[in-house]
Parts: structure tokens; sequence; C-alpha cells
């Protein structure tokens, strides 16, 4: 079948070009900007991309389109896709079809860490030898993929509550019919999509109608929202967590600079231990849900023990992208801030007495209302240095209802931290060529490529004998 994709370069987009082509389709896509890690894959995986969006692209005719929900119904691709009469399916849709009908899917779900849990099952069931399927919203390392074609039963996803296409205003999450559902925690994200809290458990609610009959729900149930919906999640629901009530929990843990180490526990019996390469609490959780799924699906014990602590972790999750010279540098997908909290705590753990240098580009729409106002200093407690800005395209929300970077940096300042708000990305790296020093550890926080600063930083200290 031949296949054109509409915004390849998305991170599920580019994943399930890759799963298409090794099952045998021939792909093409077009985009406007991709960046890496996304462009280095899709090259990687042989698909021909074309820049921009333009009617052009439909010939050859091709035999299904699939569209991206960054395309709007004004797209005038889009448009010709639908006056042609060429048959079309949203992301979400296609995954359905190509990827879980006559298999079982393990779905991953919840405001954080979704990609991290996906890529560690998926990982997980390929190691124990499970031949799975994969599709995740980032880049595994190791497996320099986000996506895997074992063939087996098992198909193995992240599951974004976030509107599937301009044409299917439900969540993604809907179409995909979970053996395995984890939902990890839930938090007001997705303003454009979710008025409030309430409408984002709604889309949660509505996931579990959809969960198959014999299918087990595990609740991350340390996150009031997931504790408030746990008796909707049907008959076979089980939770997971680090207070010690959960059905799954973990016993004896801690912490060290190279990961964490523990005994898994369910329901009051003592799995054995376990070691993951994995720093933070958040990323523990993240853990104990993976090898209770796992272990739900079939794989032996001895051999989840022997992979998790070999998982190599994600492209942009605490990646550390430059390490020379006394100065480190992570880039990490992190932008709301319980993710930037639980993210920056892992790093001071894993790199204690190092003075962190915190940039944050708020970049989803999101980040740039005031939703996150007040709790955005907290998340920087971790940090010595907090640099701020710029903010992409503010104008699109109105000045009373933006974020207030300044605001933020004062917050910051009042509590001991240094914190400027940046114009451009030339006032980083003139930032950094008087500021930085010997002992720093920079983290950088986007959704996005952050103007590709992590790399630029890393490329000047690079070609310096003495830094900057």
């Amino acid at each position: 079948m031949r296949i054109h994709m509409m915004a390849v370069g998305g991170t599920g987009m580019g994943a399930l070009a890759g799963l298409l082509k090794a099952q045998g389709h021939e792909v093409t896509g077009c985009d406007t900007d991709l960046y890496p890690p996304m462009s280095e894959m899709v090259e990687r995986y042989g698909i021909s991309v074309a820049r921009g969006f333009d009617p052009a692209h439909l010939k050859p005719r091709p035999d299904l389109v699939i569209i991206g929900n960054a395309i709007h119904s004004d797209n005038s691709e889009a448009r010709a896709v639908v006056d042609e009469g060429i048959g079309y399916l949203s992301m979400a849709e296609a995954i359905g079809r190509f990827a879980v009908e006559g298999r079982r899917s393990l779905v991953v779900t919840g405001t954080h860490g979704k990609t991290t849990t996906t890529a560690l099952c998926g990982y997980l069931l390929e190691r124990a030898g499970l031949a799975p399927n994969l599709i995740v919203g980032g880049v595994v390392k190791g497996l320099e993929s986000s996506f895997l074609w074992g063939g087996g039963e098992w198909t193995v996803l992240e599951g974004d509550e976030y509107e599937t296409a301009y044409f299917d205003k439900g969540p993604k999450f809907l179409h995909y019919s979970p053996s395995l559902l984890i939902v990890n925690n839930i938090e007001m994200d997705h303003l454009d999509n979710f008025r409030t809290l309430r409408e984002l458990e709604t889309a949660f609610v509505r996931l579990f109608s959809v969960v198959r009959p014999e299918g087990l729900v595990l609740l991350g149930t340390e996150s009031p929202s997931v504790r408030k919906l746990a008796p909707l999640a049907g008959r076979r629901a089980e939770s997971f967590g680090l207070t010690g009530t959960e059905k799954w929990t973990a016993e004896e843990v801690a912490f060290t600079p190279k990961g964490v180490r523990f005994l898994l526990v369910r329901a009051g019996r003592r799995l054995g231990p376990f070691a993951s390469p994995l720093s933070g609490a958040h990323n523990l959780r993240n853990s104990i849900a993976a090898l209770a799924a796992c272990l739900e699906a079939g794989a032996p014990l001895e051999a989840l023990r022997g992979a998790l602590s070999g998982f190599p972790g994600v492209r942009r999750r605490q990646e550390v992208v430059y390490d020379g010279g006394g100065i480190t540098i992570v880039d990490d997908f992190a932008h709301h801030p319980t993710a930037i909290r639980e993210t920056l705590s892992a790093l001071a753990q894993r790199y204690p007495a190092r003075r962190i240098v915190a940039c944050f580009e708020p970049r989803s729409f999101t980040c740039q209302t005031r939703q996150h106002q007040d709790s955005l200093p907290a998340a920087f407690s971790q940090a010595q240095a907090v640099l701020l800005g710029p903010m992409p395209g503010p104008g699109k929300i109105p000045a009373q209802e933006r974020l207030d970077l300044a605001l933020v940096a004062s917050a910051l300042r009042m509590e001991g931290t240094v914190a400027e708000v940046m114009a451009s990305p030339e006032e980083y790296l003139e930032w950094f060529a008087g500021g930085l020093k010997e002992g720093d550890l920079v983290a950088f926080f986007s959704s996005g490529s952050f103007h590709d600063l992590p790399r630029r930083l890393a490329a000047a200290l690079e070609g310096s004998e003495n830094g900057l």
C-alpha cells in the first residue's frame, strides 16, 4: 500500500511511519520543520519527506493519507485529500488499524511519564523474548528507534489524551482498545483541549470504557485525580506507587548517582531485588508500573530483572548531550512544573554538589498561559540559576492570560536563585560565555528544539580549550 503522512515529523507520526515501512508499505511524508531526534529517525527509516504542504504531494495518488493532529482544516493539502476522494485516517485510527487489530495492546497514559514508561515496557518485553510491537513518542536509546515491529501478540503504545485530529476532537487513546492500561497520573494540561480538570478526568473515564473485558488497569494512585477515578476503572484494577499502601510498590529503596535499587512488592509479597539506571522517584514509579504490566503480559520475572538494569533510557529524557571540561549539558522534554521539579530532583540525586543551571522555553499552549504562573518558581527549587524564555509566538495568547516570565524570575530571585529572562538564543550564549563555570550542570527544558541550544552550547564548549 502507498501511504502518505502529513506532519510526519511529529514524534508519534514518525514512529508510525517507521512501523508502516517495516510492514512493507511504501511511505512518503511531508512537514514544515523537522528537528532531531525525529528528523534523524525519519531519514534512517528511508522515508522521503517533502517540505511544507502542497496538493502536488498527492501525485502519484496514494492509497491512503494519514493526517497528523498538527494539520488544520484549512490546510490546502488536506482539503485536496478530501476533494479528490482519497481515503484518509488520523494517526490514532491508523495505529488502531495497522498495529492493534488482531493483537493485544498495552497502552501507557497520564500527564507525565508516558514516553519513558512506554519505551521501558517495549524494551523489557523485547529483551524478555516476546517480540513486541512498539510506537512511542521518543527515541529509545540502544534501539535508536521510536518503534519496534516484532510481529508478536503485544503492541505497546503511548496513549495521548490530546485531540485526535481536526476531524476527530476526541482523545487519541480512545482508538487503542487496551488489554493492559497504565494510568501514571492526571494533572491539568492541554488547556487548548480541556477547560477544566473535570473535563480532563472525563476523558480518562471514557478510556476505561474501551478497555477490553479481560483487561487490567494499573493506576498510579498517588495522583489525587487517579485515586478519585479508581472506582470507575473496572473490575480488574490494581494500584501502584511509593506510599507502601498500593498493590504494587517498592521497599528498601536506595537512590544512588547510578540510579536506584529496590525490592519489587506485589500485594505484600516480595518479588526480589531490582536495579534501574533511571534517576528519580518518578522513574521508580515508572519502573514499577512497567514491571507490573510486563509480568501481566507474560514476561518471566528473571528476564525482566536483567533487562531493567540495562535499560538505556530515551533521548530527550535526562539525556546527557555533553560532558567535558567540568560541565555537563542535559536535554529534557519536561515542560510541566511537576515534570520539571521531578527531573531537577533526579539530576540533583545523580549529580550531587553540582550547581544546576536550568533553562526553560515555554513552548506549548498551556506553558504560555498563566495556568502555571504560581507553581513554576517552586518547580525550579533544585536549581541555583534559572534562565527563562524566549516565548515562541506569544501573540496567540492575550497579554492578560499569558505567562509572565518576569514575575517568575522575580519570585525566584526572592528565594536567592539567580534568574534572568532571555530575549533570544544569542542572549543565552552570551550568558553562558560569562556565567558558566567548572562543575556546572546545564539542564534545558522544552517540548521543542529550544533553538538547538543544547547542541550549540555543546559545540561551543567542544571548540574551546578553556570553556566558552
